[in-house]
C-alpha cells in the first residue's frame, strides 16, 4: 500500500507530512479532505523527496492526532488511522472519507474555519463555497 502511495504526487486527495509536530496543519488537511473529495494523509514521509523517515513514537502521535481531530473539528469527523511498518520505520496513514459537511475548526466557527482542497493545498472556504457544500448536503 505504501509503495503505491509513494508512487503518486501530492494532490487533491493525497498529502505527505514529515511528522506530527504541527497538529493544526494536520487538522486543517483532514477538514479539507472531508469537505472536498476525501483523501489520504501519510505522516512520516518527507513531502518534497518522499523519503520514508518514519515516526519515532507512533502511538503517542496517533493519540495526539486523534484527540486533536476529536476536540477541534465539528461536526464529529472519524478518519481511519492505521500504522504501517516499512523498512523498520513506522508510518501513520490517515484515511479521510468525503462526507457531507461543512466540517470546520470549532474555535474559528463555520464562517472562518471551513477548509477545502485546491490542488495539493488547503484553502479557507469563502461564503459561496460554504453555501455550495451545504447545498450538496441537502440533495
Amino acid at each position: 500500500m505504501l509503495e503505491e502511495l509513494l508512487s503518486r504526487s501530492e494532490s487533491k486527495t493525497l498529502e505527505f507530512k514529515e511528522n506530527a509536530h504541527t497538529l493544526s496543519k494536520i487538522v486543517q488537511t483532514v477538514i479539507a479532505f472531508a469537505n472536498t473529495a476525501g483523501g489520504t494523509l501519510v505522516i512520516g514521509i518527507q513531502d518534497k523527496t518522499k523519503n520514508v523517515i518514519g515516526i519515532q513514537n507512533i502511538l503517542q502521535d496517533e493519540e495526539r492526532i486523534a484527540s486533536a481531530i476529536a476536540d477541534s473539528v465539528a461536526p464529529t469527523l472519524l478518519p481511519t488511522l492505521q500504522f504501517i511498518s516499512w523498512r523498520e520505520k513506522d508510518v501513520l496513514i490517515l484515511t479521510v472519507p468525503h462526507s457531507l459537511g461543512p466540517f470546520y475548526l470549532k474555535d474559528k466557527g463555520e464562517n472562518g474555519g471551513v477548509y477545502v482542497r485546491l490542488g495539493s493545498t488547503n484553502r479557507i472556504a469563502d461564503s459561496a463555497m460554504i453555501a455550495e457544500i451545504k447545498r450538496l448536503k441537502e440533495h
